[in-house]
């Protein structure tokens, strides 16, 4: 019951960060507010991410070695995104965003995956 709940979360999420997407490419012209609202996009798409990986926490699962391992849709679903962000950022000469981006997901993901044993009730 909990996975549905968590991969509900993760569709929103994910299509409210595709949304932002839209939207910040919309306001190409304006710099200011289209960097604003990508960055929101990438937060969104980070909880996209968060929830999809406690939906395979709560089926047994460990997001990292099914990425590590090789599994083709997972990994190639991450990597679109990961290029998606980098091609959109570089296209605005923004790259000090999309690297300081990729720096926390890295400490995010490093963090999580010493913590993948610890429950929290």
């Amino acid at each position: 019951m909990y996975s549905n709940l968590a991969i509900s979360f993760s569709i929103v999420s994910g299509l409210m960060a595709c949304l932002l997407f839209i939207l910040g490419m919309y306001f190409e012209k304006d710099k200011k507010r289209s960097r604003f609202i990508l960055i929101w996009a990438c937060l969104f798409l980070g909880a996209s991410f968060a929830n999809m990986e406690w939906a395979f926490w709560i089926e047994g699962d460990n997001i990292f070695t099914v990425f590590f391992n090789g599994n083709l849709p997972v990994v190639s679903y991450f990597l679109i995104w990961f290029v998606f962000i980098i091609w959109l950022f570089e296209k605005r000469g923004e790259r000090k965003v999309w690297v300081m981006l990729m720096i926390l997901l890295i400490l995010i993901s490093i963090y999580a995956m010493i913590n993948t044993n610890v429950i929290v009730v």
